[in-house]
C-alpha cells in the first residue's frame, strides 16, 4: 500500500505563526484519519521563489520553481492556510499560486482552504479571494475553516487549546480521507 502525501503551504513566513500552527494542528488530524499510510510535508517553497514574471516563466523552470511544481505534482492532497494582510490574501501565497495558475498542477487536487486571524472576520477577505484563485486553477475544494481570534485558541507553544477548533480540524481531516478514498476508488 502506498503512503499518502499531503503537501502543507503557510501563507505566513512567520516561523511560530498560527497559520503554521493550524496545518501542523490538522497534520496531526490527518494522522488520526490515515494512520501509519500518510504523511505530511510542510514547503519552504514560499520562502524562496522569486516575484512572478512571466517573461521568466519558460522551460526549463527555474530551479525553485521546478521544485514547487514538482512538491505539488507529487502531493495526493494540498493545504493552504492563510493570514489576512490589508484584506487580502498573503503576498508570500499569492506569488507561489501566480507559478502555477498555467502549469496546471493543482487541476483536480484536492486541497483544504484555512484563513486564520486575530479578528473578528476569520480572514474572510483573504479566504474570499484564496478560493476565488483556487477554483480558478481547477483544484477540487474538499472544505474551508474561516478561524476567528485565533491567538486566543491556540497555546504560546502554537498548540490547538480550543475543543470547537479541534473539532473543525477533525472534521476537515474526516472530509479529506474520505474524498481520497472516493477518487481512489473511482480510478481503479
Amino acid at each position: 500500500m502506498s503512503t499518502t502525501q499531503i503537501l502543507a503551504v503557510s501563507g505566513s513566513l512567520q516561523a511560530q505563526s498560527s497559520n503554521g500552527a493550524l496545518l501542523r494542528a490538522l497534520g496531526s488530524s490527518l494522522e488520526s484519519e490515515f494512520g501509519a499510510g500518510m504523511e505530511t510535508h510542510l514547503t519552504r517553497a514560499l520562502h524562496e521563489l522569486p516575484p512572478f514574471n512571466i517573461d521568466v516563466d519558460v522551460d526549463p523552470a527555474l530551479p525553485t520553481v521546478a521544485e514547487w511544481r514538482r512538491e505539488l505534482a507529487a502531493a495526493d492532497a494540498v493545504l493552504f492556510a492563510t493570514p489576512e494582510y490589508a484584506f487580502g490574501i498573503a503576498g508570500s501565497l499569492k506569488n507561489a499560486l501566480d507559478w502555477v495558475v498555467g502549469s496546471g498542477e493543482l487541476v483536480n487536487k484536492p486541497v483544504i482552504l484555512i484563513g486564520a486571524s486575530t479578528l473578528e472576520t476569520a480572514a474572510g477577505f483573504a479566504m474570499d479571494a484564496l478560493e476565488r484563485t483556487i477554483r480558478v486553477m481547477s483544484a477540487d475544494v474538499v472544505g474551508t475553516l474561516r478561524v476567528p481570534f485565533v491567538r486566543s485558541k491556540l497555546s504560546p507553544e502554537g498548540e490547538v487549546t480550543d475543543p470547537e477548533l479541534h473539532g473543525s480540524l477533525d472534521g476537515l481531516a474526516m472530509q479529506l480521507r474520505e474524498r481520497l478514498e472516493r477518487g481512489a476508488v473511482s480510478s481503479c
